[in-house]
């Protein structure tokens, strides 16, 4: 491997117009690429071959070889996972040493419940998410696997909702957040198991049995996101095995939302319950109600376990003033950001949760008053 790496940063060190097509292919010939040829023709733009130094170049950490908003960027990354999951393996591993992630990612195996002190890549894969740039594969010694995605999309808002998340017993995903030489921050996070909440292909058989589950767990991330200024709900929710409701990818935080929630994302309620209505229009509005008071009761409380705990999340906040200012605007003083949260802390969670209701009433008459 360090053969290896001092081939490509040789390569790398050279004046771009250096960079000719034959070094470029023998450095890829080096990593295992079975016909560099064929693969620096995959995509045609002059884009690609930036992209493909990049992605070569040790000390970058983003896998995608393009961006999401390049028009060839379904090309690109379908030409890098079509590359045999050695040679994408090898790209990744080698990047590890010059970035300090084996630390990192022993500790986010040492939490994950795989406890080691060796490891090997296995895989790694280039997706097209908003929230994670790439899934690697690592084994242990005696075989054991674990998968977890790689992001450089707000890691310091994960990292912010989560700590709050743990002062009010909320969970989140298992993440570990490592700043880079560049002065960068790099978010690894192991994907959760379970339902997620906004899938297409949930059935009533999923639902019916677990919704009271769903929904106030839900409701309980919903009132401490809407404390922090969170402009996501369901399509960020995982019911797990045990019935846990998990909070992923919050990386939107601060936002002013007033009304802007409304509409944006529907609530849990409404969602789970558009797959379980019928043709009974009395039973339908029954079920609507008990989970509508289902999702105010789990809200309320733990608004009011917010406002009774406030000193302590104001802390929590104080302690990360430096990473609330470089998360929000520069022309916005960590202190009005916190002024915000103690604000909308406060507010009557009941008058809230009526709020919510009446922007829902004209396209869902079906609600209750509550």
């Amino acid at each position: 491997m360090d053969a290896l790496i001092r081939q490509i940063q040789s390569f790398l060190s050279l004046p771009r117009e250096a960079r000719t097509r034959e070094r470029r292919e023998a450095v890829l010939q080096a990593l295992g690429v079975p016909h560099p040829s064929r693969f620096l023709e995959e995509v045609w733009t002059s884009q690609w071959e930036a992209g493909i130094d990049r992605l070569l170049d040790p000390a970058n950490t983003r896998i995608r070889p393009l961006e999401t908003t390049d028009f060839h960027f379904k090309w690109a990354l379908e030409a890098f996972n079509a590359l045999p999951a050695p040679v994408r393996a090898r790209l990744f591993g080698m990047k590890i040493g010059v970035n300090g992630l084996r630390g990192p990612i022993l500790a986010l195996l040492d939490a994950s419940g795989v406890s080691t002190h060796e490891f090997e890549v296995v895989d790694l894969v280039a997706l097209s998410k908003v929230h994670a740039e790439a899934a690697v594969t690592v084994r242990t010694r005696d075989g054991r696997t674990c998968q977890f995605e790689v992001s450089h999309f707000a890691p310091m808002a994960e990292e912010l909702y989560a700590g709050a998340a743990r002062l009010f017993h909320l969970r989140t995903a298992t993440t570990y957040i490592h700043p880079l030489p560049d002065g960068g921050k790099i978010l690894l996070e192991v994907p959760v198991h379970g339902m997620r909440l906004d899938a297409p292909d949930l059935s009533p058989a999923d639902v019916r049995p677990v919704w009271p589950l769903a929904v106030r767990g839900a409701a309980r991330h919903d009132a401490l996101g809407d404390v922090l200024g969170t402009i996501l709900r369901d399509p960020h929710y995982i019911l797990t095995p045990s019935g846990e409701v998990v909070s992923i990818h919050n990386y939107e935080l601060f936002h002013d939302i007033g009304g802007f929630r409304f509409g944006f994302v529907e609530p849990i309620f409404l969602s789970l319950w558009r797959r379980l209505r019928g043709a009974q229009p009395k039973e339908d509005r029954t079920l609507l109600r008990r989970m509508v008071e289902e999702y105010r009761t789990a809200y309320v409380e733990k608004r009011q376990a917010i406002q009774g705990r406030w000193r302590e999340l104001e802390a929590y906040l104080t302690a990360h003033q430096q990473a609330i200012q470089d998360y929000g605007s520069e022309k916005q003083d960590w202190r009005a950001v916190v002024e915000a949260i103690r604000e909308r802390a406060f507010r009557d969670p009941t008058r809230w949760i009526q709020t919510l209701l009446e922007a829902y009433r004209g396209s869902h008459p079906e609600l209750p008053d509550v």
